[in-house]
């Protein structure tokens, strides 16, 4: 395995004796869309001489192994997942499993992994992914600080966090639910009822400490003000995986980068519709097929299909990028300033392409997909002078956003609490 940078991960410049030795308890959501946009963040903290232990499924390994971080596994085999195929997926998101009782006990796995560790390892400050709610509670129950992270897209203006209503979802949408539902969650563990602000509803599950919203602050929505302890980052892509060893592009004739979701879902039927949108076009298409997938498809000429790729290492070799709206796929492309056409197929990639159509530096195709409306759409996105500007104002890094060594700084600031 190795890594793809958008640059390089740490700055030199801002080493701090004081953090030397700290112990950061770093706890992701085990799925590359997830895990990898947070590392340049980790390659920062390390960089101030932490010391970094990763909690996770047994799948992470090589994952910790490439960074130089300690790895602990999950011991609860509840807790394994493999998002790359259709009966590996974490229930953590498959609709109905994830109500009720089995959430519950989902959290309280969470929760008990966090706390083994917290005994063997004595961190000084925890970096959770949101997903993970029992982390969180754990250590808001042993009073350890922690910050959190937010690897996916959603409307932070609404009084609740939609993407993930699934799990409260069979009672209402309401908001009173939702505090029903969060309240009831804590109590199962032990907890006190929430004391932050209701108007805070939709950030319960991140730390009130300090949250990071990661990908492209650019397609970040919200009709309020964040609280204070939320901010929008911006860093640069990271991924790992094995390169192709080889230009893929064509001399003298544009190239789009297709791709589906690294993370299993029934999303093929884009691959197929623009194998037959594009395949009579003079350019070459880049496709890469994430999890475990079979194409009922022809090949066309003009397609180089991979598997997994790293796309920091595809991107710059394109001149546009099709998607079903992974968020940060979509980010990765705008940190290269490419235009991107979005057919969203659910999660998060609704909000994806509006924000995408709303920043003008993207198109949005319905789902699912049709030939002509993706052919049109990635003529307009190789043609537009408009959109193609406006991609390529939103490339590198975004001013005024906290960048990887900035949130690193947080993060050990936090371990240095009395």
């Amino acid at each position: 395995m190795s890594a793809t940078a958008g640059c390089s991960m740490t700055d030199p410049a801002r080493s701090d004796t004081r953090a030397s030795g700290r112990r950061v308890l770093w706890l992701p959501y085990a799925q590359h869309g997830a895990v990898n946009p947070v590392v340049p963040a980790v390659l920062e903290i390390q960089a101030r001489g932490a010391h970094v232990l990763l909690l996770g499924p047994p799948g992470l390994r090589p994952l910790a192994d490439l960074l130089g971080v300690r790895f602990e596994p999950y011991s609860t085999a509840s807790l394994f997942y493999d998002w790359s195929t259709p009966d590996g997926r974490d229930a953590h998101g498959l609709g109905p499993a994830a109500r009720a009782g089995w959430f519950a006990e989902r959290v309280a796995g969470e929760m008990a992994e966090t706390v083994r560790v917290f005994d063997s390892f004595a961190p000084d400050v925890c970096l959770i992914d949101s997903f993970l709610i029992g982390s969180g509670l754990a250590a808001e129950s042993h009073r350890i600080p922690w910050g959190s992270y937010v690897h996916y897209l959603f409307d932070e203006g609404a009084d609740v966090d939609a993407m993930h209503q699934v799990w409260w979802e069979d009672r209402s949408a309401a908001l009173s639910a939702y505090l029903r539902w969060w309240n009831e969650l804590r109590a199962a563990v032990g907890l006190p009822a929430e004391n932050r602000a209701v108007a805070d509803a939709p950030w319960y599950r991140m730390s009130p400490l300090a949250t990071f919203l990661l990908g492209h602050p650019g397609l970040r929505r919200g009709r309020r003000p964040l609280p204070a302890y939320v901010s929008r980052t911006s860093f640069p892509p990271w991924d790992c995986g094995e390169s192709t060893g080889r230009r893929l592009r064509s001399p003298g004739r544009p190239a789009v980068l297709l791709a589906n979701s690294s993370a299993w879902q029934e999303d093929t039927d884009l691959i197929g519709a623009a194998f037959e949108a594009l395949g009579d076009m003079d350019l070459d298409v880049i496709t890469t097929v994430s999890a475990v997938h079979e194409l009922r498809t022809a090949v066309p000429p003009n397609v180089h299909l991979c598997g997994f790729v790293p796309h920091s290492q595809l991107l710059p070799e394109v001149d546009a990028v099709v998607t079903t709206g992974g968020y940060g796929l979509v980010s990765k492309a705008l940190w290269w300033g490419l235009p991107a056409v979005v057919a969203p197929l659910g999660r998060d990639q609704p909000y994806v392409a509006e924000a995408v159509e709303g920043a003008g530096c993207g198109i949005r195709v319905a789902w699912p997909p049709r030939p002509p409306a993706i052919a049109d759409a990635v003529r307009t996105a190789l043609a537009s002078p408009d959109l193609r500007e406006r991609a390529r104002r939103m490339a590198g890094p975004t001013p005024g956003h906290p960048g990887p060594a900035d949130v690193a700084d947080q993060v050990l600031a936090l371990g240095g609490r009395s």
